[in-house]
């Protein structure tokens, strides 16, 4: 499917500045601040219809009741509730422009984001679709940068719109192969690295190719208490910044809880098979063990796991057993974290990204 037909599909309103620079040839990002503090945003789901809301498939039920993702009072509220959590914008999961639901739903979250500080950072999910590819991939993140990254609500740290990747092996297979697809990629849309890329992962793997780390999953079944190699995957990115002299970026990750153990009657699951569980939140308390160790790490900024992902638990969104309590905790945890800036890194070193 074209990218021009998909944009007339999902149009979003550029602002004046950047259609200006646009139109004169520049880059829409030239003028951005260049220090940035520290950003926390939030995991945001797109797809849901009412039917996912029937008490059988998610933890728990929308405080709200069962919605649609992309009805314009949902959305709406969903920007009303992440200012009331201190958010400083989403991270929205999207499949790609031939996806018609996640891409209509973001030009919408763009759109009425307009007029609030809220900036999002998209997750693309183009590679764990069946039958993805590198093309697909090449054209997912041109349309977004053409499209979206230029707009005043898309999240921009140290001038460069941030673009953040999951599940790296796939479609490859293999880390060897997913490593020289990667590059592939990269120089096919992003030579001059404009944009910031963030890596998912346990590994250095894909660094400096990719422009920073995170970990998306901190918790397993089988391997409890992960998030507290946080500070280990943060020093061994370090490392790769020194030894690259490259600007880096480690994001910290956090969760309120964690329960999939109902989404066995999703009737599709794109993840990768692993055991369910599930971790009770405690009040609050299971969120609070899961921040302690951010303030090892020295991360730039903080991705909150998740505003609505209603089927692995870890909603903050209100619902019907907890109400507020974790939007006012969001807010709690996302003060602290701005308030205790980091300190110069090595990874800072650098002036220009390095070259894959």
């Amino acid at each position: 499917m074209k990218l021009a037909h998909n944009l007339q599909r999902a149009h979003v309103k550029l602002g004046a500045a950047a259609i200006a620079a646009l139109a004169l040839g520049a880059s829409p990002f030239a003028h951005a601040q260049t220090h940035t503090p520290r950003i926390v945003i939030a995991d945001y789901m797109m797809w849901y219809d009412p039917s996912l809301f029937d008490g059988t498939k998610t933890f728990d039920i929308p405080l709200d009741g069962p919605y649609r993702s992309g009805d314009d009072d949902t959305i709406r509220r969903h920007i009303a509730q992440a200012q009331q959590a201190c958010l400083d914008g989403f991270a929205p999961h999207w499949y790609g422009p031939f996806e018609p639901i996640t891409t209509q739903n973001f030009a919408k979250l763009l759109q009425y984001s307009e007029g609030t500080p809220l900036r999002h950072a998209i997750v693309v999910q183009t590679n764990i679709l069946p039958k993805a590819n590198e093309a697909m991939l090449i054209e997912a993140i041109q349309f977004l940068i053409e499209h979206w990254a230029p707009h005043p609500n898309y999240l921009k740290i140290d001038g460069r719109p941030v673009i953040l990747f999951t599940d790296m092996p796939r479609p490859w297979g293999s880390l060897a192969a997913a490593r020289r697809g990667w590059e592939r990629i990269r120089r096919a849309t992003d030579p001059e690295r404009r944009t910031i890329w963030m890596a998912e992962g346990y590994s250095t793997t894909f660094n400096p190719l990719f422009d920073g780390l995170y970990v998306y999953r901190i918790d397993h079944k089988n391997a409890p208490r992960a998030w507290l190699r946080q500070p280990f995957w943060a020093e061994q990115l370090r490392k790769v910044a020194e030894k690259h002299q490259a600007r880096l970026y480690f994001a910290d990750t956090i969760a309120p809880g964690y329960d999939d153990t109902r989404s066995r009657r999703v009737p599709v699951d794109q993840r990768m098979p692993s055991p369910l569980f599930a971790r009770d939140r405690r009040n609050g308390g299971y969120y609070r063990d899961t921040f302690e160790v951010t303030r090892q790490t020295n991360g730039d900024f903080l991705i909150v796991k998740s505003f609505n992902e209603w089927v692995e638990g870890t909603a903050i969104e209100p619902g019907r057993t907890y109400g507020y309590r974790y939007l006012e905790l969001t807010c709690e945890l996302a003060t602290l974290y701005r308030q205790a800036m980091p300190t110069d890194p090595a990874n800072a070193s650098a002036g220009a990204p390095p070259q894959p």
